[in-house]
């Protein structure tokens, strides 16, 4: 059986994508009696040329020409970003091809509508790479735990910040020394605002919360913080502590809410997804009947991103229905709301009373502590108070440190990084 491709995009996944069909068509072949070919690519930079001539394979600057193509099947969206990217995977659609896609913003932004669409039209969406990359954790869920009830997720699902952080733990340094290394080793691109400010984690707990749950979340309603704020000193005092810090997505079902945010987390340094390095991914889910799983690979990269792109192009070449959620009525949790355990950071001047002050104002909000550690000892100079409280309401927080924060004896801003006890 023979299964003729279109590639729209060749850009670092793109080309790694032509490279390992090429290396991997024997074991294809062997594995499942199918032959995978490239009718043609696309990309609007003329010089991405010299890759199609590289692979014997025509070579276009206009999308039209493949989706309009009777002879091809499947149409690959790989440039990212969502405006074309939307035009483009719904044009196929629309034209009688089935799509696959890395495009974890487009499906965050827009997924509901396209797989609208693929129904009507009996057509498949492979989206395996849009999340965690080489992990194969789309189907795992949709597929593998399809007789079971996901109760909780907690993902790192964001290399980058994943490296930033593990730098700055190990190497004891500052968050903008860590970005620096991180994008001199091109883990990170040159603007980097999507990776740290969480906004890349947002839009893979958007995809996963619906796989999970059957939501697709307003992307402006689900809470997203990045790491930007997160210090040297906060890395060593959580160590201290026996914590490590992760950015981490997390998505809970509560009663009849999901709970969904992205946002810098403490978790417990015995916990194995504490271990997480480099620019890996991790992902936990707490289910019934499976019980506790952790998935762990490579969560970028061009290569480790093509399996996954080939894993959707062969399923759907073998006309394997994808298992897709039907759409749950659930609401979301107002983050305001939610509540957890937190470590707080106030800088504070090393006076008498100083402390008794911070106590009273964390008590008219209903706030408990369970530890107080002064790390230094400077009269007249700031000096960092560190709080670990009892589990609160996430708005009192924020009042109470506001409030702390107006204190003339206090160096705003304050900093808060919530926990997780998993």
């Amino acid at each position: 059986m023979i299964k003729k491709i279109g590639i729209i995009g060749l850009g670092n996944v793109g080309e790694a994508v032509i490279r390992s069909l090429k290396d991997s068509s024997r074991l294809i072949s062997r594995k499942a009696s199918l032959r995978l070919e490239v009718k043609g690519v696309c990309d609007v930079r003329k010089d991405k040329k010299r890759i199609a001539s590289k692979y014997r394979i025509p070579f276009t600057t206009k999308p039209s020409s493949l989706i309009n193509d009777p002879d091809i099947d499947i149409i690959v969206e790989l440039i990212g970003g969502i405006g074309p990217a939307h035009n483009i995977v719904i044009a196929a659609l629309k034209k009688g091809k089935h799509v696959v896609t890395a495009n974890k913003a487009l499906l965050a932004s827009h997924g509901k509508d396209i797989f609208s669409l693929a129904q009507a039209k009996k057509r498949e969406v492979g989206f395996e790479a849009s999340v965690c990359a080489a992990i194969p954790l789309i189907k795992s869920i949709s597929k593998g735990l399809v007789g079971c009830e996901v109760k909780a997720l907690y993902g790192i699902l964001n290399g980058t910040t994943n490296y930033i952080l593990d730098k700055m733990t190990k190497e004891r340094i500052d968050f903008n020394c860590a970005l620096a290394q991180v994008q001199n080793k091109g883990f990170a691109e040159k603007n980097p605002t999507l990776d740290i400010e969480g906004i890349d984690s947002l839009h893979k707990l958007c995809i996963l919360s619906y796989l999970c749950f059957g939501v697709w979340p307003p992307l402006k309603k689900v809470y997203a913080e990045g790491i930007s704020r997160i210090s040297l000193l906060d890395i060593l005092y959580a160590q201290e502590l026996n914590y490590r810090i992760k950015l981490l997505a997390i998505a809970k079902k509560q009663r009849d809410k999901i709970d969904l945010r992205v946002h810098p987390t403490l978790l417990a340094a015995e916990h194995l997804f504490s271990d997480t390095s480099s620019a890996y991914n991790a992902v936990y889910l707490n289910t019934y009947p499976a019980g506790e799983l952790l998935f762990y690979g490579e969560g970028a990269g061009g290569v480790p991103t093509s399996s996954s792109v080939i894993s959707d192009i062969v399923s759907i070449a073998l006309n394997e229905k994808g298992l897709l959620r039907k759409e749950e009525k659930v609401s979301l949790c107002d983050m305001r709301d939610v509540k957890m355990r937190y470590y707080m950071r106030i800088m504070a001047l090393d006076r008498p009373g100083v402390l008794a002050k911070i106590s009273k104002i964390l008590s008219t909000y209903n706030i408990s502590i369970a530890s107080v550690t002064q790390k230094e000892r400077d009269i007249h100079k700031f000096v960092p108070i560190v709080m670990i409280t009892h589990e609160a309401r996430e708005d009192d927080v924020c009042k109470a440190l506001s409030q702390i924060d107006k204190l003339s004896v206090i160096k705003s801003p304050s900093q808060k990084i919530r926990i997780e006890d998993l």
